[in-house]
């Protein structure tokens, strides 16, 4: 029988495909450094899509919202809503991290629920500070 011919009756082998690797998913960051006299009221690490996070007692003056996030399945939107009237609409990309860091000069203070409103794609991070 010729080198590399099947034995009769033989099933052929199927054809040998490439396989196909798929880039890393983009890594969340962790999160920043305290802001300067800065202290921590809420932190939350590597959680995916909607949260609510509870109410806490914030204090008038300065707020500092840190966020970082990625969104697995293309470009996605993430939301941080505190009942006091603030609201951060990010748009996640699908193909880096994206982070900011904002602050509010002027935040009422008094007790605040907070929550995130994010699709289920969505990784992210995020530290409020007073």
């Amino acid at each position: 029988m010729p080198t590399g011919a099947a034995a009769p009756g033989a099933v052929p082998a199927p054809p040998v495909r490439p396989s196909v690797t798929a880039a890393p998913a983009p890594t969340l960051a962790a999160l920043p450094d305290p802001a300067t006299s800065a202290r921590p009221v809420v932190a939350v690490t590597a959680t995916r899509g909607p949260a609510t996070l509870g109410t806490v007692e914030l204090h008038p003056g300065q707020l500092w919202i840190s966020l970082d996030c990625v969104a697995d399945d293309g470009p996605g939107q993430l939301a941080v809503i505190l009942e006091s009237g603030s609201r951060m609409d990010i748009d996640c990309p699908g193909d880096e991290v994206y982070l900011t860091r904002n602050l509010d000069q002027d935040h009422p203070g008094g007790p605040t629920g907070i929550r995130v409103e994010a699709g289920p794609d969505v990784r992210w991070n995020l530290l409020i500070e007073q």
